[in-house]
């Protein structure tokens, strides 16, 4: 059967002599797998269409006993060449689809979650929008519509509020406040505009969120809550290549 798909490319992997594996997150069957046969023959069509992050339309052979449809045709809808200007950038979009090929399910659509990464995608592409805000959006969005959203507002403890920060363990996705929380060498302190940041980011649409005026301490911890609280929730996201060269540009 021959099916259409939006997808974005998160991975590739050479197979044979001139042939590729294809990894996709799709519009229309959430991730999606495709052998390219000879796409890597200098002569084939398709050659620079699966560069991961790349935003196309691919026409595939389908066949319901296999997890690895046979790709047909296909063509570009945005290659957001504008990452390819800006290393700090085009690092963040590796760290975009890696995370969300490490989160998501095989053959579960989630059209809701695809406009987040298109959207966010061309977001860090535009050179007019702060990189690491448009990277933060999407990433508490990702942890939203996975089931995840970060509650940071009150203690897990005693629920006083948590105007004055809280603190967070390891190994833990909750944050106690200074009354509650027994202090330990790997506790994370997350001070309140930090978690007034995040509260901001998960709550609120694109058009609302607004440039953050935290400082480089802050905006560190803002990045270590993140990533121990997705850590907790997503074990699978522990072992992300792209991670190494993130923690580069903010540590």
């Amino acid at each position: 059967m021959i099916e259409k798909a939006e997808a974005v490319v998160l991975k590739t992997l050479n197979h044979g002599d001139t042939s590729k594996i294809i990894t996709l997150y799709s519009r229309e069957v959430g991730r999606l797998k495709l052998i390219a046969k000879g796409v890597r023959s200098p002569k084939s069509k398709a050659m620079g269409l699966f560069q991961p992050t790349r935003h196309i339309q691919v026409i595939y052979y389908a066949k319901s006993t296999s997890d690895l449809q046979l790709f047909k045709s296909g063509e570009l809808v945005n290659g957001f060449f504008g990452l390819e200007e800006d290393f700090d950038r085009l690092t963040l979009a590796q760290v975009m689809v890696e995370l969300l090929d490490r989160s998501v399910e095989d053959e579960e659509s989630h059209p809701r979650l695809f406009q987040l990464l298109v959207d966010s995608l061309s977001r860090l592409s535009n050179r007019k929008i702060a990189s690491a805000e448009a990277y933060w959006f999407f990433h508490t969005h990702l942890l939203n519509e996975l089931g995840f959203q970060p509650h940071v507002g009150r203690c897990s403890v005693c629920r006083d509020a948590l105007d004055e920060g809280g603190s967070l363990g390891r190994g833990s996705s909750q944050l106690e406040c200074v009354k509650c929380h027994q202090p330990g060498q790997d506790s994370i302190f997350v001070s309140g505009p930090v978690l007034k940041t995040i509260q901001t980011l998960s709550d609120t649409g694109w058009k609302d969120v607004q440039k953050t005026n935290l400082n480089a301490r802050e905006r560190r911890t803002l990045w270590d809550f993140l990533w121990q609280f997705t850590f907790h929730h997503i074990e699978s996201a522990r072992g992300m290549k792209s991670l190494k060269v993130l923690r580069q540009l903010y540590g």
